[in-house]
């Protein structure tokens, strides 16, 4: 079985049955192609929230809540106000990760926990997005681990209690091992 096979059993998700996301315009609104294990976890099983507190997105989807595009810009103009504001504190007092202040590099948002942390790819240009790592930020942006592999990859192995991650350890319980699609 694929990764994408064993989370969608693992969580038993339905197929999707709502409108397909526009890959194409959420790449240029983004400035990136999204990850393609990405769009075929979005296409089999939608947005909606895994277990209790993880929201999964969809570009442009109809419940705002959902909605990637927004959520990314918003979460992105806040981390840039953030960091922007950071410039003149000494190193040890600025929450921008090292692997951002790459040229090029910077985190696209693809799902988010509603108890704070916030799941990124760290997106660098001109590398094949499969090859991304995932970016886990606290809600106030001051903390981040990161993490290999694919975001279908990352979930199965959280819910499989396979990966550590101080933000998202709570996946690994059982009772997070459900999807809710979005309204």
């Amino acid at each position: 079985m694929s990764d994408l096979d064993d989370l969608r059993d693992i969580l038993g998700a339905e197929p999707y049955r709502g409108a397909p996301a526009d890959w194409e315009t959420a790449g240029q609104t983004l400035g990136a192609s999204v990850p393609g294990d990405f769009r075929e976890l979005v296409d089999a099983i939608g947005p909606g929230v895994i277990g209790d507190y993880t929201n999964l997105l969809q570009p442009y989807a109809t419940d705002e809540d959902y909605d990637q595009v927004l959520i990314h810009q918003e979460r992105t103009s806040g981390l840039e106000t953030i960091w922007e504001a950071e410039t003149h504190s000494p190193p040890e007092f600025r929450s921008r990760p090292e692997a951002f202040n790459e040229p090029g590099v910077r985190p696209i948002l693809w799902a988010y926990s509603d108890l704070g942390p916030y799941l990124h790819w760290a997106a660098r240009p001109g590398t094949d997005p499969a090859s991304w790592q995932i970016a886990v930020e606290t809600a106030r942006g001051d903390h981040w681990e990161f993490h290999e592999g694919t975001a279908t990859g990352f979930l199965l192995r959280l819910l499989r209690g396979q990966v550590p991650s101080t933000y998202l350890n709570y996946l690994h319980n059982p009772d997070q091992h459900t999807f809710t699609p979005a309204p």
